[in-house]
């Protein structure tokens, strides 16, 4: 069995986890930390989620129909949670992210583990609800981790079309999600991409518009944790689907 983290979150205890990491951007905030899981647990994870895999869902507007919702998206994913791994993986995930990412589990929804075949991809959006157009929110999703399980030959990147310091102004053509606009990151196994939905103030970073562009070979497997800016009432999958 894979041996998880020694636990977190206690005082004054006499561990440490340590993750490397680069800032990348900071409009929006873009760090990555290189080699964040192993193959062998990457691994697991994939054959964790493989035979529970649904066509993804996203989160409508008010006045959005479902089918023009549903051509937004086109990858196949799953929530689980520690508690639906035996073998500890998902555990010793939480318990690093927790520690690198300074949250603790109570604000972050279930893991999100998802598969991209070639030609899938999920068109520009953002992960936290404005109000405006989804109405009130108990809470905001604060940041987004992804994790890359596993790269694809091809394509698959992460695209922020709006980075940059005046981004926020940048008219976007139609195909704004993989243009030369902004900011790619080219998926590497191992890795995991933490980005920021929401400035230190709890307002909405509009340059966190984000798009996974179409896998052109291979397929890409990614599991994504959503933090939140105050405590969730359950921490499941579900919560404010995106």
């Amino acid at each position: 069995m894979l041996q998880p983290l020694l636990p977190t979150g206690e005082s004054g205890n006499n561990h440490y986890t340590f993750a490397a990491y680069q800032i990348l951007s900071w409009y929006p905030r873009i760090v990555v930390f290189p080699n964040f899981i192993d193959k062998a647990r990457a691994q697991h994870v994939i054959e964790l989620a493989s035979p529970r895999l649904v066509k993804s869902d996203v989160k409508l507007r008010h006045g959005e129909s479902a089918s023009k919702a549903a051509s937004q998206r086109s990858s196949a994913g799953v929530f689980m949670r520690r508690e639906d791994d035996a073998g500890g993986v998902l555990g010793w995930l939480q318990d690093k992210i927790e520690a690198v990412t300074l949250t603790p589990a109570s604000h972050g929804e279930a893991f999100y583990v998802m598969r991209y075949r070639q030609g899938e991809a999920y068109q520009p959006h953002m992960d936290v609800y404005d109000p405006a157009e989804y109405g009130p929110q108990k809470s905001s999703r604060l940041a987004t981790l992804i994790l890359y399980l596993g790269e694809p030959e091809g394509g698959g990147e992460t695209a922020f079309p709006r980075e940059g310091k005046e981004g926020d102004k940048r008219k976007l053509p139609d195909t704004a999600g993989c243009s030369k606009l902004g900011f790619k990151y080219t998926p590497r196994a191992g890795d995991a991409l933490l980005f920021y939905s929401l400035h230190p103030d709890n307002s909405i970073d509009p340059r966190a518009l984000h798009s996974g562009c179409p896998v052109a070979r291979g397929t890409k497997w990614v599991v994504t944790k959503w933090l939140h800016n105050r405590p969730l009432q359950v921490n499941m999958g579900g919560f404010g689907w995106r």
